[in-house]
This record gives structure tokens, C-alpha cells and sequence, in this order.
């Protein structure tokens, strides 16, 4: 719920506007007919400030304790780390619950693209100011975009995650004076109010050390509603308190404390009172312990984002050849993986994915025909083609004496994680291939084992903060540059393998202003990526979080940007 000065038209700009669209059509012999479409875009407990209790503080429960809080570090690209620092950095515009975009005034007062889509002007807040005093001005956001755009000479020096929009950016300058800013394209990007979701004080984005090292555990500048960020390693808590130099409409809040807990201890912590919420998701022993519990609320709505199957593609990899991957995905039942999983938590079970497009919004299809079918006689032919041979029943293919032998890689708490990798496991066994799973603690997950391409297979969430379909570019083009070695670098691509075609698709889809033609080039590019097998989807995560029911503004919200001002507690 945002106030009502952010509530003016939304720009003129590419937005996928929420519809009713269903899903392509779940199990038939599952008793939850509901289909995608029956669910609503946004589950929040909406509530006016006024109705608010003045103070308090919010306990949130998450599931890991992120070591960098720099976003644009390959190493930040985490959805726990995007939550903390939104509420203590600048962002230049939000999303409603359609996927409108809005400049956010509290930093940018407007925001106007030229017609022919090549220059972007922002007005900025002249009271907004980082917490070391200084102002944020124009030269702020020409520094990210030197940086993260990748135009330094010293590029290399930078672990850039993501430098898509950014790059098109050739010229930033000062408009009439420091609190305008002017940004030059290159070339159009259509989905420009997706930039600057996170902004760094300039001298953190010119030296490399102090882009890579200095948001690590750390907030040394902060610009929000909330600051002075405290990091306990021990209790594995991160603090935000009200800023009280805040210049903008005050939180409700005193404080906002995130819990790291594992996967499997936070419904248990929340059913002991000592956290007001976290996302529960699938975990059906969770849903059962507090459905009915006392002093919990369950939200129900379309969440943005989906589970899916990762293959390391890199080069030399055992999965790096596009046939053996597709035979893997025909050998495996994704329905099977989504009915084991969301059965036990009251939520459709309909499998159909589109990785680009939520089923809350307009163009949603299912794009996974000839790919996603389960169909072990055809996968067994197709890697007999691929030249793994089986020399017999219950043996493991071979090719030139090397065995078709998966290291799948699962974090240590989380037993759906657990259930998934051996229903793979099983079902891949049936057609010649063996999987080796491999637990790993959930804090080094993806820090050791996902982000260094230290895996063959794993399961986890594509999850994204803006309606955008080509936010999701940096997981799937690249590669984005070379290590000192020449090695392709592939910044937030863990499948570490990409095509020409999808990477010109991407572009073109960038470029996009016409919302039913930007939905029909999402569509074929989600169909590239069946035929990649790259984030091969097992179904539309669920928006089902766990809340103490005096909470207010806080839940699952879908298309919609966090207000985290407006959190707070009911009388």
C-alpha cells in the first residue's frame, strides 16, 4: 500500500498489466480444482497509516544471512539481500500491484522518456540526502551507470552481476542543475524503470575495492527510511532502525529485525510468537503446524516468482550438450515434483510455467510443448543418440568411458529441496543416469557451490522485484566478459551457457514499447529457453506467507513493490 502521493497515473511506459489468465490445466486426480487464475495478484492486510499503532518492531524471518549487500555484486544477487537493502537505499521508481511503475518522490519527483526512447530525464527530490550528509545528486546515478554499465576502463576490477540497461546508457549529464539528471541511450531500453532499483553513493561505485568490499556485512551509507543497519554474526540478525533524518513520510516502525533462521526451524519460531512473519511457501509440515494455529495469518496470492531446475551447461561440463539436457527433462515427471511439493498446502498444482510472464499478467502461456513432456522411452533414445550407451538393465551410461553421473547439489534444510533430488534421482536412475546428491550447508549454497558453477543439477527459486520480463536477461545471456585467464565470465547466468539467438532475442525484447508485441517476443523466448532446457520450471511459486494477523501492509505482494513505511501494527 503506498501513500497517496505515490499514487498518481502511472508512466507511460511498458508495463505487462495484470489480467485473469488461467494456467494450462493441473492434475486431473488432484481435489484442489483451483487453477492459477483463481488466485488474487496481492495478499497484504491493506490498512490506512492512520489505523496503525505508532512503533514497535517487525521480526522477519528469513532463511539465510547474506554476506553482500552490494546488488549489483554478482555475489548480491539475492532475493533476502534485495529486501534489506530496500529498506535503506534509494530506489527511483516502485510497482503497484498491476506492475505499474512510479517514480518514487521521496528520491525522484518525475521521470520522462523523449519519444523516440534514446533520453531519459530525472527530476530529483532536492531533500534526499545520504546519511553521511552529502546530497544525492545527478553525479550518484552517473556513477552507477559508469560502473555498472560497464564503461570503466578498469571493468574487469568490478564484479558486476548485471550491467543490462545500463550498458545502452552512453552519456549522463547534469541537466539545469545538480538535482536533474539527464541519461543519453545508445539505443532504447523499454523497461528503463527497472534501473536504479538499488542506488550507491558515487564513491562506492568509483573504486573497485569499495564496490566489491565495503557493502559486505556492512551499510557504511544508507539513504531510506530506515538505517544505521546492525549486524549480529552471532544471532545471525540484521537490524534496521527508523532514521530519524528521513526526509520523506516517517515508518510506522521503530525497527525491522530479520532472523536468520533454517528452513525448517522458522515455522516453529513462528508458532512460538518470536517472529511476525516469513515466507512459508510449500512447506507442507510448516502449512499443517500453523493453518490453524493461533495468532498466525496465511496469505494467498501469485508470487513473482517460479521453482525451476538449474543444468550447469558450462564448457566441458557433463551436461554441456543441449540433447542430453533435453532427454533429462523428458525423463523427469515435473508434474510428479510439483504434486509431491504443493499438495500439502492447499495450492494448485498446475505445473505451467512461463519463466518471462507471472499468470497474473496479460500474455501468460504455457510454452513448453515438445520439451517439458514426461516421456522416459523418448529420453532413453535421445541419449542413446547423444552416444550414451547402456549396456545393460540397471546400469549407467557410458560415453568414451566416462559414466552419465549427475552431482546434484541441494542446501542442508530445506526437505522439499530434499524430496525433489530424489524423485530426480529415481526417475533418472530408470533411464540409464545416475545422480549423486549432495548436501551442503545453506549458507554456502549458493556462495560455493551454485554462484562458482560447482554442480551438475540443483533446484531453486528465480524470484524478481519488478514486472519486467527481461529482468530475468542476467540469468540467461552472457557471457558478460572474461576472467585474466580469457575464460568467458557469466555474471548472474548459473546455467553458464547461453546462444546467440537468445541473446539477441533479450535485446530485442529490450527495445520492445508495444505491450502485446513485448508479450509475444517474452513468449518466444521463454520457448528458446525449453529448447536450452535452462531453468527448466516446476511450477509458479506460491504466495503463501505466514503473518501475525495485527500485521498490516506486509504479505505476499506479488507484482508489487515493498512500502516498508507503511508496515506496521493494528491498533
Amino acid at each position: 500500500m503506498r501513500r497517496a502521493a505515490k499514487l498518481g497515473a502511472p508512466l507511460v511506459v511498458l508495463a505487462l498489466a495484470a489480467s485473469a489468465c488461467g494456467g494450462g490445466g493441473g492434475d486431473e486426480g488432484n481435489e484442489n480444482q483451483e487453477t492459477l487464475a483463481d488466485i488474487p495478484a496481492i495478499d497484504i492486510n491493506q490498512t490506512d497509516r492512520a489505523d496503525l499503532q505508532e512503533g514497535g518492531t517487525f521480526h522477519w524471518g528469513i532463511n539465510e544471512f547474506p554476506p553482500q549487500y552490494q546488488v549489483h555484486h554478482t555475489q548480491g544477487n539475492l532475493a533476502n539481500a534485495e529486501r534489506i537493502v530496500s529498506a535503506v537505499m534509494p530506489q527511483a521508481h516502485y510497482f503497484d500491484q498491476n506492475g505499474e511503475p512510479h517514480p518514487d518522490e521521496d528520491y525522484v519527483l518525475s521521470s520522462e522518456i523523449s519519444d523516440d526512447g534514446r533520453t531519459l530525464t530525472f527530476e530529483l527530490n532536492p531533500d534526499a540526502e545520504w546519511s553521511n550528509g552529502e546530497p544525492i545528486t545527478w553525479e550518484d546515478y552517473a556513477a552507477q551507470v559508469e560502473t555498472v554499465g560497464g564503461h570503466r576502463d578498469n571493468d574487469s576490477d568490478f564484479d558486476i552481476g548485471d550491467k543490462t540497461g545500463y550498458e545502452r546508457i552512453g552519456d549522463v549529464e547534469q541537466g539545469e542543475d545538480e538535482y536533474e539528471v539527464v541519461f543519453h541511450f545508445d539505443e532504447p531500453f523499454a523497461e528503463w524503470p527497472r534501473l536504479f532499483d538499488a542506488l550507491y553513493p558515487k564513491e562506492y561505485m568509483e573504486d573497485p575495492d569499495k564496490f566489491n568490499e565495503d557493502y559486505e556485512l556492512a551499510f557504511p551509507v544508507t539513504a531510506g527510511p530506515f538505517g544505521d543497519v546492525e549486524f549480529d554474526e552471532t544471532a545471525q540478525t540484521i537490524t534496521v532502525n527508523r532514521d530519524d533524518n528521513w526526509w520523506g513520510e516517517p515508518a510506522i516502525l521503530d525497527s525491522i529485525v530479520f532472523h536468520t533462521y533454517g528452513n525448517d526451524a522458522l515455522p516453529g519460531v513462528m508458532n512460538n510468537g518470536e517472529i511476525d512473519g516469513f515466507y512459508l511457501g510449500y512447506d507442507a509440515a510448516a502449512y499443517e503446524l500453523l493453518s490453524d494455529a493461533d495468532g498466525v495469518r496465511l496469505t494467498k496470492a501469485i508470487d513473482n516468482a517460479y521453482r525451476h531446475i538449474t543444468f550447469n551447461a558450462g564448457e566441458g561440463r557433463l551436461l554441456a550438450d543441449r540433447e542430453v539436457r533435453n532427454a533429462l527433462v523428458h525423463a523427469i515427471d515435473r508434474s510428479q515434483m510439483a504434486q509431491a511439493t504443493l499438495s500439502g498446502v492447499n495450492w494448485t498444482t498446475d505445473p505451467t510455467v512461463n519463466r518471462l510472464i507471472r499468470s497474473s499478467q496479460t500474455g501468460f502461456r504455457d510454452n513448453s510443448e515438445g520439451f517439458g513432456e514426461y516421456d522416459p522411452e523418448l529420453a532413453a533414445q535421445m541419449l542413446e543418440d547423444a552416444g550414451w550407451t547402456l549396456e545393460g538393465e540397471g546400469e549407467v551410461r557410458t560415453k568414451d568411458g566416462e559414466r552419465l553421473e549427475l552431482d546434484w547439489v541441494i542446501p542442508s534444510d530445506l526437505q522439499n529441496t530434499a524430496d525433489e533430488a530424489e524423485i530426480a534421482k529415481a526417475q533418472l536412475a530408470e533411464v540409464g543416469v545416475a545422480v549423486n546428491v549432495e548436501t551442503v550447508p545453506s549458507n554456502a549454497y549458493f556462495a560455493e557451490y551454485v554462484v562458482p558453477g560447482e554442480f551438475d543439477a540443483t533446484t531453486f527459486v528465480y524470484s524478481s522485484t519488478n514486472p519486467y520480463a527481461g529482468y530475468f536477461a542476467e540469468n540467461f545471456t552472457g557471457p558478460v566478459g572474461e576472467d585474466e585467464d580469457g575464460n568467458p565470465t557469466w555474471g548472474n547466468n548459473l546455467h553458464f551457457s547461453s546462444t546467440d539467438e537468445i541473446n539477441e532475442a533479450f535485446d530485442e525484447l529490450s527495445k520492445e514499447t508495444d505491450p502485446e508485441a513485448y508479450a509475444e517476443q517474452a513468449n518466444e523466448i521463454d520457448r528458446m529457453l525449453w529448447e536450452e532446457s535452462m531453468a527448466v520450471p516446476l511450477f509458479q511459486r506460491p504466495g503463501i506467507y505466514a503473518v501475525n494477523p495485527n500485521v498490516a501492509n506486509w504479505g505476499a505482494n506479488g507484482l508489487a513493490s515493498i512500502e516498508y513505511t507503511d508496515i506496521g501494527f493494528v491498533e
